[in-house]
């Protein structure tokens, strides 16, 4: 299963969620989106997110670093190489848009 987490520099909760994926030793690709404007559009038109962190593992969506959506992700992958059944398929949205970031890159998302 390819897992991905899109990211950018300066983001506390992307870097606590880099940092937990880490100690828990799953493998996952870092996607810049300030440093690579593809994985921008990824984020915002195929996944519908404008959070971030965002990670996407399989069919499974989370937005923001949310401990415990992570905590039952890492386990099920560690143990079981899959998702848990309690696991929804669910994307979180936390506290709606980061427009800030977005218009650092010269885009704006109403």
């Amino acid at each position: 299963m390819k897992i991905h987490l899109y990211t950018e520099p300066g983001c506390a909760a992307c870097t606590e969620a880099r940092s937990f994926l880490q100690s828990c030793g799953v493998l996952f690709e870092e996607r810049d989106v300030r440093s690579r404007p593809e994985f921008l559009r990824i984020l915002e038109e195929d996944l519908d997110s404008c959070t971030l962190p965002t990670l996407m593992a399989g069919d499974t969506i989370i937005t923001g670093f949310d401990r415990e959506e992570y905590q039952l992700l890492s386990a099920a992958l560690i143990h079981n190489n899959e998702r848990p059944a309690d696991l929804e398929v669910k994307v979180r949205r936390a506290g709606g848009c980061r427009t800030d970031s977005l218009k650092n890159l010269g885009r704006e998302k109403s």
